[in-house]
């Protein structure tokens, strides 16, 4: 090898070293950063039975029955399950990325940076065993990926993912089951659907087949009921009215969609739509409260009963009734 294509090669070789030396060093402050995080809470998830998120004047306090969560404060209500959820498993699951020592500890000049000095909520946590944790939030970070915490009585402050802040500060709805109806498809036997266009009834016979009694034109016929099923069982509301004003309670004195399912151990499901242009409001079986929903779910059951029925499959010898250029074919 000649002297000069060496002296390239063995420079070429220092310089690739170097490179990788300073990565090598860059990188591993980083590394170092993530493996020094530790973990929120050490408690799992199915140990919480109780949940009080405060925001400023206003407290949410929900109380695990069973299985369910359930909203006590500042109302009784059923509860989305997805959203408590989501705010338990982001405290469960969160870690804290650094902790910043301040001085004096607990000194609201020292805390004002982190926007700990009054926080802006605070999630209160408690346990099977009867231990109760707090965690205050206070500000977003730089890129407010973060929020800066107090956890318990920890003298410093804990930097933890903004999942925790997000996740809690969510509108009173959200936290509320906005279905305007709970039942289960599988137990349904009978139905009713009566709307401007007409009644529809119908039953599941013993082979699993939707048979229309109602109307007489379409009696024996079989029906498809996922249309109407799904727009009931999907819908969502986006208001509840908990004290209907009477204003409110005579737009359904002559609903435009009536809907009634019936399950084998005879437990009724009826909803009711309202009539004219604004607001849709909906009365049901789950209680005295009035629902808002979007026109979409009305119109969706707003239809013709003819357009459910099941179109017949050819039988056997009108298949084989075949055109001779068909069979060639």
């Amino acid at each position: 090898m000649k002297k000069g294509t060496l002296l390239m090669v063995l420079l070429a070789m220092a310089l690739g070293g170097a490179v990788w030396y300073l990565e090598f060093k860059r990188a591993k402050p980083a590394e170092d950063e993530a493996n020094s995080s530790k973990p929120l809470f050490t408690f799992k998830q199915e140990e919480i039975t109780a949940l009080t998120i405060t925001r400023g004047s206003d407290a949410l306090h929900f109380e695990k029955r069973g299985e369910a969560w359930r909203m006590t404060q500042p109302l009784d209500s059923a509860t989305d399950a997805d959203a408590v959820s989501g705010v338990l498993s982001s405290i469960v699951f969160a870690r804290i990325s650094r902790t910043i020592a301040v001085t004096p500890p607990g000194s609201t000049e020292a805390l004002k940076p982190f926007g700990l000095d009054a926080p802006g909520m605070m999630l209160e946590i408690k346990l099977k065993a009867g231990a109760t944790h707090r965690l205050r939030l206070g500000a977003k970070d730089f890129n407010g990926s973060n929020v800066y915490a107090l956890v318990d009585n920890s003298a410093g402050v804990a930097l933890v993912p903004n999942d925790v802040l997000s996740s809690a500060d969510k509108p009173l709805l959200e936290f509320r089951d906005r279905r305007i109806a709970v039942f289960e498809e599988a137990d349904l036997v009978r139905l009713r659907l009566k709307n401007e266009h007409g009644t529809l009834a119908a039953a599941k016979n013993a082979e699993g087949k939707w048979i229309v009694s109602e109307p007489a034109a379409l009696r024996g016929k079989e029906v498809e009921t996922e249309r109407i099923v799904n727009a009931v069982r999907e819908a969502r509301a986006d208001g509840i009215v908990d004290s209907p004003t009477p204003a409110e309670r005579a737009r359904l004195a002559r609903p435009l969609v009536e809907v009634e399912l019936t399950a084998k151990d005879g437990a009724t499901t009826k909803v009711e739509f309202s009539a004219g242009k604004g607001d849709v409001y909906v009365r049901s079986s789950l209680g005295p409260m009035l629902f808002k929903v979007a026109r979409p779910v009305l119109d969706a059951l707003n239809f013709k009963p003819a357009e459910v029925v099941k179109k017949e499959e050819p039988k056997p010898e009108e298949t084989a009734k075949e055109s001779p250029a068909k069979k060639r074919d």
